[in-house]
């Protein structure tokens, strides 16, 4: 008992204490949020393969840093890991980072903004930026992906001074050595410059208020650039390029389609055509389909729309003006199907069925490259279903 009673505390002693006014944090609160801050800090960091690359790597950070060039700031690096820590202090204060495709779309929306002037000069920025990397043996190759911008929010997008450019880390850059080409440097300057050629083009091609003669080698580029990007508003700056090559006219039209630009869409296809498309008679051969269509853009080439700008024309842009392609015609008349279908056209069933026919012909043997020509293949319409 008397063990007993030594052991067990007095009643004054088993009541419990007041609280206490100051509570002290958790010790295991503390310790994940540490964790986490390490965790986050950890993601900022980037791992070079070898030394030689660690070494520029950590250069042209501290050089684009200096200079004032936005771009990852290092706050510290390990030798022996030939690792870079860096952070983001280089924006400004709630700013956001733009992609270049970013960059495009957001100028599809923006009226009055003097947007050639705009775009040079960051294209002048980026070319001063590698002419210093240049100065310095540091080989910089650069595209769209690897280009970023910067500006504040609710910046006025009309300051050129309110968007700056921001290069965020570059695998591909090293120090200039004998495995590159003697002209590595007109190389990536001139690399740089054809990154901003389309969007300065579209700008002008907006701002044209007539038609506008483009060579083959842009109307190309122009296709391309197109056909990445169809849910841009750019092709409505190309309405005025004239004459036009099939394969410009084509990716117009469906971009405009696929988007529900019905009128436009079919501006694009009567102007190439030099009128309203016919509608084959059913039971039309696809061979007849596509002689009768190649006919109406030859006369179309010949008309006057086209024929003051004839003589303008180069050797080997002429060729590319006429539709002497079948796949190049079934994809018209996608096209012109969809429009009809967008129009509530009492003739739609018949264009999808004279669309699903040429298909047939010509494209079955590879796979669709575009929701008109799945449409197509698959008869996701269930016309023919309906017909049989």
């Amino acid at each position: 008992m008397d063990r007993l009673r030594i052991l067990k505390p007095p009643a004054s002693e088993s009541r419990p204490k007041a609280a206490s006014t100051t509570r002290p944090r958790p010790r295991d609160s503390v310790v994940k949020t540490r964790r986490k801050h390490r965790s986050a800090r950890k993601k900022n960091v980037i791992f070079c393969p070898t030394q030689e690359s660690y070494s520029c790597q950590l250069s042209l950070l501290i050089l684009l840093h200096t200079r004032s060039y936005g771009t990852l700031r290092p706050i510290r690096q390990d030798d022996s890991q030939r690792s870079i820590e860096f952070d983001y202090t280089t924006l400004p204060r709630a700013s956001e980072r733009i992609s270049f495709g970013g960059l495009l779309e957001a100028l599809c929306y923006r009226g009055g903004v003097a947007r050639l002037p705009y775009l040079e000069a960051l294209e002048e920025s980026l070319v001063d930026a590698l002419q210093l990397l240049h100065s310095h043996s540091i080989s910089f190759p650069v595209s769209a992906e690897e280009i970023e911008f910067s500006r504040r929010w609710g910046d006025n997008w009309g300051d050129l001074k309110s968007l700056r450019l921001f290069f965020p880390h570059n695998k591909e850059a090293s120090w200039a050595s004998d495995r590159l080409p003697p002209t590595w440097k007109a190389d990536q300057l001139s690399s740089a410059r054809s990154i901003f050629f389309i969007p300065k083009l579209l700008v002008r091609l907006g701002d044209s208020s007539g038609p506008t003669l483009l060579d083959l080698a842009t109307q190309q580029a122009l296709t391309a650039y197109l056909k990445e990007n169809p849910t841009f508003h750019h092709d409505l700056y190309c309405l005025g390029v004239a004459p036009m090559t099939a394969e410009l006219a084509h990716q117009m039209a469906h971009n405009l389609a696929i988007r529900n630009k019905t009128e436009k869409s079919r501006q694009v296809l009567e102007s190439f055509f030099g009128g309203p498309m016919p509608l084959p008679e059913p039971g039309t051969s696809p061979h007849t389909i596509c002689e009768v269509f190649s006919d109406l853009r030859a006369r179309a080439i010949e008309s006057g729309e086209h024929r003051s700008s004839s003589t303008a024309l180069g050797q080997d842009l002429k060729p590319k003006l006429l539709l002497d392609s079948p796949a190049l015609v079934t994809r018209f008349i996608c096209c012109r199907a969809k429009v009809a279908s967008l129009l509530r056209d009492p003739d739609r069933k018949q264009w999808w069925l004279t669309a699903m026919d040429l298909y047939d012909a010509f494209l079955s043997s590879q796979e669709p490259s575009s929701v008109l020509e799945r449409i197509c293949a698959f008869d996701l319409l269930h016309y023919r279903d309906r017909s049989t």
